[in-house]
């Protein structure tokens, strides 16, 4: 007789935990996958490229709290001058890294909503942790703004 052992216990999701999001943009539309810390199950979005509907995606975010995995092509895009008026802490994946990703696991000729999950997972995946930057949107103190 062989004595069977317990399984693992598995760690509970930290209740504090922040949603996050991935955003992709395609040629026409943009893919955005909430990742609840809860429950772990994706939330797919599809929005239009367009300053109005990424800057709801933005109120949107800031009302749950969540973070946004981007990829830093998107980085010179105007929607991100909102996110210093915005709570939504924003990740920088390197887009050289998140391209080999894809190509080597198919996700290029995937839909959109792959990809961007791939993002939202990214800050929970401990081997890709260490590639994300987080976006400086603090202004200096002394700095006036002109607007």
């Amino acid at each position: 007789m062989t004595a069977r052992h317990a399984p693992r216990p598995r760690a509970d999701p930290a209740s504090n935990a922040p949603a996050v999001c991935g955003l992709w943009s395609g040629p026409r539309r943009s893919a955005a996958v909430l990742i609840d810390p809860l429950t772990q199950r994706p939330l797919p979005l599809s929005l239009a490229n367009t300053e109005p509907a990424r800057g709801a995606l933005l109120a949107w975010l800031a009302e749950r709290s969540a973070h946004l995995v981007i990829p830093d092509t998107l980085l010179g895009q105007p929607f991100l001058n909102q996110v210093s008026h915005t709570p939504v802490v924003v990740w920088l994946a390197p887009s050289r890294l998140l391209e080999a990703i894809r190509f080597a696991t198919g996700l290029t000729t995937r839909p959109l909503q792959q990809t961007a999950a791939l993002l939202a997972r990214w800050p929970s995946a401990a081997a890709l942790r260490p590639f994300l930057r987080r976006l400086n949107t603090a202004r200096p103190s002394d700095q006036l703004s002109l607007l």
